[in-house]
Parts: structure tokens; sequence; C-alpha cells
């Protein structure tokens, strides 16, 4: 058995079937971008777009809805090389029309019945713009931001995704500010609370409910971004946004990259004030409740023993970068990120915060193998393997 078969077997996983699930045979994408007004609708946020349509599969059937939906208005905020603000009009391979709420909603509900009507496809949704935190306070339910100042709430999310097929593929990238709330979509109408949502819906997003995130510049110079997009979709792909090789990922050493790998590869590699969740973060720390105190009191030696190869890899590099040692590494560093404010925007910090999630995930994920009721495992192996899937590569 390989080093990832072994691991597997002692988190209870492999005798459930675990295994990446393969890529749709036809991919649906919609990609939602923009700002809610031309002030706050940067440049590098047009970039993700044209990105994420390189990245994609050639055969795929890409929608785009991005800013007002109009190809002539000046609406894309950029610097010129002596920092000084202009406009210019979208530089997109297709734009189908606004990011309106409506829009959104329309374009969701076509998107789920071409997948109905081939039942070898799939979906992938790909917003890239700003978010906000919920206005009342509850962080369960922020929104990302669409043009003239509309809302796409998590509620209004998990409503459309409810009409998508149950047995077929949908996955989110998510990448503006407060986007891990978004996670909440596993559950019916998004509320965090209610029973496991059917279908097969997994995401990645690109920091906690309560942070910002990267990537919202006016630079034109896309050398210098740092943000989750270009850290994810390289390590998906293999080539960075400017078209160079990216480094590898591939940590299982099966010949393949999984988003399960480009996520870990994000909690190495970003260099930015990204805190990426994915979906079996949310879902662990729903059906496994350990306090954090007990968690962090685990030996480090024993969460390396339980985490998989991708999860291996960032938890030794972020180790390494905040200097830890010995085996108390996670009191450590959860003393270190309890004592930074939840903003805190210093890469120690940072690192902190992602390593303390990462631990968390692997002690969550190994007691759920050892005492979780068996519906609950089986669920949380499916929602792995569409983790370890790569829509964007067959």
């Amino acid at each position: 058995m390989t080093r990832a078969g072994q691991l597997l077997a002692a988190l209870g996983f492999l005798a459930l079937g675990f295994a990446p699930s393969p890529p749709p045979a036809k991919l649906y994408v919609l990609a939602v971008g923009g700002g809610p007004e031309p002030k706050h609708n940067q440049v590098a946020i047009e970039s993700n777009v044209r990105y994420f349509d390189r990245a994609k599969p050639t055969t795929a059937d890409l929608r785009v809805l991005f800013t007002s939906g109009d190809k002539n208005e000046e609406n894309v905020l950029c610097l010129d090389d002596k920092g000084k603000e202009y406009y210019r009009k979208p530089d997109l391979p297709r734009l189908d029309g606004p990011a309106h709420l409506e829009t959104v909603k329309t374009e969701l509900a076509n998107l789920a019945e071409k997948v109905k009507q081939n039942p070898s496809s799939g979906a992938f949704l790909y917003f890239t713009g700003h978010g906000s935190p919920n206005r009342a306070g509850n962080l369960n339910n922020n929104h990302f931001d669409l043009w003239d100042k509309q809302r796409l709430t998590v509620t209004d999310l998990a409503a459309a995704l409810a009409s998508f097929p149950k047995q077929q593929p949908v996955t989110l990238l998510m990448v503006e500010c407060y986007s891990g709330s978004f996670g909440n979509v596993l559950f019916e109408g998004g509320l965090p609370d209610a029973p496991l949502a059917e279908g097969k819906v997994c995401g990645f997003f690109a920091s906690v409910q309560q942070r910002m995130a990267a990537g919202c510049t006016p630079n034109v110079n896309e050398a210098e971004y740092r943000d989750f997009t270009g850290y994810f979709l390289a390590a998906l792909t293999g080539k960075d946004r400017l078209g160079r090789d990216a480094g590898g990922a591939d940590y299982d050493k099966n010949g393949r990259i999984g988003m399960d790998e480009a996520f870990a590869y994000c909690l190495l590699n970003d260099n930015s004030i990204d805190t990426p969740v994915c979906t079996s973060d949310v879902f662990l720390r729903r059906f496994v409740t350990t306090a954090d105190e007990q968690i962090m009191a685990t030996p480090f030696s024993e969460v390396r023993k339980w985490a998989r190869p991708a999860q291996l890899v960032a938890l030794d590099g972020l180790s390494s970068a905040l200097k830890l040692e010995g085996e108390d590494r996670l009191q450590t560093a959860y003393k270190t990120f309890r004592g930074n404010p939840v903003d805190a925007d210093k890469m120690p910090a940072v690192h902190a915060i992602r390593f303390v999630r990462l631990a968390k995930t692997i002690v969550l994920q190994h007691q759920l193998a050892e005492t979780g009721a068996p519906d609950i495992k089986r669920r949380f192996a499916d929602l792995l393997k569409l983790e370890a899937a790569n829509p964007l590569r067959n």
C-alpha cells in the first residue's frame, strides 16, 4: 500500500472508497466578476477573469457576468506608470451580461438546466471581486458584492445550488473578502445548523469569514499580483497568470494534481493576507465539536501521523516558516494566533492562522474517523473525493 493509502486507511476512509472523483466529460462554467462600482472595480479583478478563462478546459461552456455588462463602458480602474488613476473599457474574452443579482440567479438556473440535460457534465462557479460581512453581524451569511451595490448572500447561492442535479459535481471558487462564509452552502438553505444538503458540492475560498482577502489592486503589472486565484490556478494547471511554469503540487506523487493539493499549495505559498478555507474544513467544524484548547494540546508528532500527504507538506512548511519546534507547536502557534487581532496582516500572524486551522482540521478528521457516525463519515469521504478532483484538467 502506498504512503497515501496507509494514511487514508488509518483515517478510516479507504474502506469507504476514497479516490478522486473523475473530471466531468463536459464542464459548464460561470464566472462572475467586478466590484460594486467603478472605483472598486480594480483591474486585478478583470485579470482574474482572463486567467480563469485560460485555465478552464478548452471544451468548457463559459458564461461571464462582469460589472454593468456593457463592454464599451469605461469602468475598470487602473494606475498608469506615474501612479495616476484612470478608467478603461473591459478587456475580456467574452461578456455575457451584468453582474446583477437577478442576472446571476438566471444564469445559475440556466446552468443547472444544462447540467441536468448532460448527465456526464459538471459545473464550476468562479466569483472574483469584493465581499462584505453581513450587515446584521451574522458572519455565516456574508455576501458577494455585485454591480450597482447589489448583493449575493450565502442563502441566495444555497437556494440556487438546490436546483442542480444531486449526482453531478459543482465546484465553487470564491476569492473575495469574507468568502469563507460561503462554505455554509454545504447545508440546507445555507444555514450552518441545518442538515447537510443533498448534492455533490465542494468549494475553496480565499479567507475565513471574519477576514479580508488579497487581490483587489489597480496595479496593471500582473507580475506583482499575489492572491488566492493566482496560487490556486497555478497549482492546478501548472501555469501562472503570465504563462510561466508553476511549481509542482503533486504531493501524493500519483501523477496528477487535485484541488486539495492546490489548496495545500496555497496554504504554504500564498504570499498575502489570505487565510484559505475549503468545504471539508467547514464540514468538520460542524460535526466534530472538540474544544480548541483540547485540540491544541495534541502532540505535533500525532498530528503529522494523521495528516494526508498534501496536508503534511503544508503543515511542515508552515511550522518551519513559524520556526516552531517540539511537540507543543500547536499550543505555541495558537497563542500567537489568539494574541493577534483578527485582521492582522503580518505574515507571522497569517502563517499562524493557517497553521492552527490546518492542524485543527487534521485532528478533527482523525476524531471523525475514530468516533463519527457512519453516515457522516460517508458524506465526508464523498466530499474528500470531490475536493481531490481537478475539473480543469482531464
